[in-house]
């Protein structure tokens, strides 16, 4: 059969960095099961909806199929919609992130025929069975549909029995030059090769999967959702993998990608070794989490070319920390970082703001904890309910979000850098400005250890200064009044979620 892949734009405002890897791996594996397979690179070409419609046309699919994560879900409405009007007779499947928790709105809003959650290479393959005829539609493992005005979602969740078996995505689809030469500007390694002395590399990168899933459960990551574990390739594989992009590409700069790859020493060890005998001219980083940052794992990463390790910092404060579901306390946050920085590595951190329960006391220690672990660089978010996590079923419980569609329409072509909805007991303002101190910390740090950095005007008047003034003004004014909470704790003093008694 004919299946047309098609990606989403993460936001439309910004370009897309990230491969489309998720609808790779599963062209890949429709290809080597037999059927025809095009990639529609919406992602990439940010092409309107006609011109999709006339490629669609121009292909003439059996079923066409679409990803997206959660921000798209407007993007997705308006594209189903219009497919709609122009294929009736067209079947829609839609995956990706956008599914968590929105099975029902997808089939009955948007107007999707069929809905698969998680890992979808088997799944789909045996939607496209159904269509051919070969089984029934109930021996679809996983698949949502709606017969009779009753919506269905068929029983099981197969993948594959090794992540190994996995075929390498489909490369040959997708505009791969854009994607190894969209970034031109590489900050972390430019810090680490000043530092080590070592060459620059040519500036091709791309995106590695080196694992799937997640050891941890954080209450505001979608993978508490699905609870599917933590599955990671073989260095045979990963090497095969990265030896295409490296010989048939060019690439030079590799991000290992998925929230976590590496994760203890023997397997550390094997990959450097890999990497060092194979492409010793070649750099790469990876995500982990803060306690996975040992002596052990820096010592092997000191002798490669690891350029950057990123995890999720998050908070400062324990009791946030506990909310967020992080399973870490600060101390080991604030260990991590310096480990990181004294092996010659950059280090790379992100944090979370608004988290129900922040106060000014628990943005003062995260504050505390940037200026004692000396962190330069970081990301800083707000925390955003996004569907598949707990944080979000605790909004919806307890009546933060009332209206699903209205909030989804809401987050569409949003990130997480702007405020989409206030968790904590203050203004809108107040939580913004959280932000801001945060920010203004790290640049503190940055003003530290280099006297000649420069700070654009209207940040040091406007962020720097005003900011502050008001900010104090306000937690002043509110003592007088007294505090207040609209929390409902657990004994530990945690915020209840989802889920929880």
């Amino acid at each position: 059969m004919r299946v047309a892949l098609i990606s989403t734009p993460t936001r439309t405002y910004a370009p897309n960095y990230v491969p489309p890897l998720g609808i790779m791996y599963l062209a890949a594996h429709l290809r080597n099961v037999g059927h025809t397979v095009t990639i529609i690179d919406v992602a990439r070409t940010r092409q309107s909806n006609k011109q999709t419609l006339k490629e669609l046309e121009a292909f003439n699919p059996d079923l066409i199929a679409i990803s997206a994560i959660i921000t798209a879900y407007h993007f997705v409405w308006e594209l189903v919609h219009d497919i709609k009007k122009s294929h009736q007779d067209a079947s829609i499947v839609v995956g990706g992130h956008i599914t968590l928790d929105n099975v029902d709105m997808l089939i009955n809003d948007v107007r999707a025929d069929y809905v698969i959650q998680g890992y979808g290479e088997l799944k789909l393959a045996a939607l496209v069975d159904y269509l051919s005829g070969k089984i029934t539609i109930k021996e679809v493992p996983g698949l949502s549909y709606k017969r009779n005005l009753e919506l269905i979602t068929n029983p099981g969740d197969p993948f594959y029995k090794k992540l190994d078996d996995a075929p390498i995505p489909a490369y040959d689809l997708i505009d791969m030059e854009y994607y190894i030469t969209v970034s031109d500007h590489y900050p972390k390694l430019e810090t680490y090769l000043k530092k080590n002395n070592k060459p620059a590399p040519p500036p091709r990168s791309f995106v590695v999967i080196g694992a799937r899933g997640c050891t941890d459960k954080c209450s505001f990551c979608v993978h508490e959702f699905d609870r599917k574990g933590f599955r990671i390739h073989s260095v045979v594989y990963l090497v095969k993998n990265i030896r295409i992009l490296y010989e048939q590409y060019g690439v030079r700069i590799f991000f290992m990608g998925e929230d976590l790859f590496l994760f203890n020493p023997r397997y550390a060890e094997e990959f450097v070794e890999a990497m060092n005998k194979n492409f010793p001219d070649a750099y790469f980083q990876f995500s982990t989490r803060a306690d996975y940052v040992t002596l052990d794992i820096l010592h092997t990463m000191k002798y490669s070319n690891c350029y950057a390790i990123v995890y999720g910092f998050e908070s400062g404060n324990n009791q946030i920390l506990n909310i967020l579901g992080k399973r870490i306390d600060r101390k080991v946050n604030i260990r991590a970082y310096k480990l990181i920085s004294v092996h010659g590595i950059t280090p790379a951190c992100s944090f979370m703001v608004g988290t129900m329960g922040e106060t000014k006391e628990t943005i003062e220690d995260t504050i505390d904890a940037i200026r004692e672990a000396g962190v330069l660089e970081g990301a800083v978010f707000f925390t955003t309910p996004y569907p598949g996590s707990r944080i979000y079923r605790w909004c919806i419980e307890n009546n933060y979000i009332t209206d699903r569609h209205a909030y989804l329409e809401y987050i569409s072509n949003r990130d997480a850098v702007r405020l989409s909805i206030n968790l904590t007991q203050y203004p809108d303002y107040i939580v913004k400005m959280m932000k801001t101190l945060v920010e203004n910390a790290l640049e503190d740090n940055r003003i530290k250890i280099n006297p000649e950095y420069k700070v654009p005007i209207i940040r040091r008047i406007f962020h720097r200064r005003i900011v502050p003034f008001i900010y104090n003004l306000y937690f002043s004014s509110r003592r007088t009044h007294g505090e207040t909470t609209e929390y409902e704790l657990n004994k530990n003093g945690t915020v209840k979620l989802a889920g929880e008694t």
